[in-house]
């Protein structure tokens, strides 16, 4: 992956950000007002060629602005620094949130909950993978719960109205095993990872990001936890979310576990 002087690499955030946030292929003069650049839109527009000439950008018409690459979200996810814990407001809502409905509550009811929260607060998918011991995972892959929420959240997502698109992904979602098996090769221990468009290696979600990463459940006992959306998805706040909600979900289950020996 090619280096980038600093100029380029601000503006390569600047346009990736900027779409994030709107969805739209993003003009030189657009995402130097809106970022406050000191670089004129002639140095923007000279800088975000040499990104479209080098695979970071691309524009979907000859006359509209740019919009990322998979290689270009690849540079902006491994050249930006994300703050990985949330605040401690937002840290105390989600912890409260996860607080189990009655001391009966069952783990997968928990897990359905943990999918419906990390669905709702991301306006994304959520997936969570029932907790697991490695030396019995693979003896017993088909019989893990994958839990996933929140479809329609996706579906209200301009990337995904096209009828095809939709339909390859409803398959790809009824497929849990295959899911729940991707989770496990592709889910980091120390922290959080992120999978964009052709990385997955599923046609299916291939205009998708997924944030993700395991937790910790006691007992060598592991599962994992992700946010799957667009790839413009908002990392800055999608990656502390799933951070947090890993330690949690983790200590939670673990607590459940403990009770019932």
């Amino acid at each position: 992956m090619e280096q980038l002087s600093e100029r380029q690499n601000t503006i390569l955030r600047g346009v990736i950000e900027t779409h994030i946030e709107t969805s739209l292929p993003v003009g030189s003069r657009y995402v130097g007002e809106k970022c406050a650049f000191s670089f004129s839109p002639a140095t923007i527009r000279n800088e975000m060629g040499i990104l479209e000439e080098i695979g970071y950008l691309t524009h979907p018409h000859i006359s509209s602005g740019r919009i990322p690459t998979d290689h270009g979200y690849r540079y902006y996810l491994d050249h930006t620094c994300f703050d990985e814990s949330l605040k401690s407001d937002p840290l105390a809502r989600v912890a409260q949130a996860l607080v189990p409905a009655h001391d009966e509550e069952q783990a997968e009811d928990f897990i359905d909950r943990v999918s419906l929260v990390l669905s709702s607060l991301s306006q994304e998918i959520g997936l969570t993978l029932m907790p697991f011991e490695d030396s019995k995972i693979l003896a017993k892959i088909e019989r893990l719960k994958l839990s996933l929420q929140g479809l329609t959240h996706l579906l209200e997502k301009p990337e995904f109205q096209d009828v095809h698109k939709i339909k390859s992904l409803l398959r790809a979602f009824e497929e849990k095993v295959t899911l729940a098996k991707w989770l496990l090769e592709h889910a980091n221990e120390e922290q959080v990872s992120v999978s964009v468009g052709s990385e997955h290696e599923n046609e299916a979600l291939e205009d998708c990001a997924i944030v993700m990463v395991r937790y910790s459940a006691g007992r060598h006992r592991k599962g994992a936890i992700a946010i799957l959306g667009p790839k413009r998805m908002p990392y800055r706040q999608v990656i502390p979310l799933v951070s947090s909600m890993a330690v949690l979900v983790g200590n939670i289950l673990e607590r459940m576990e403990n009770k019932d020996l």
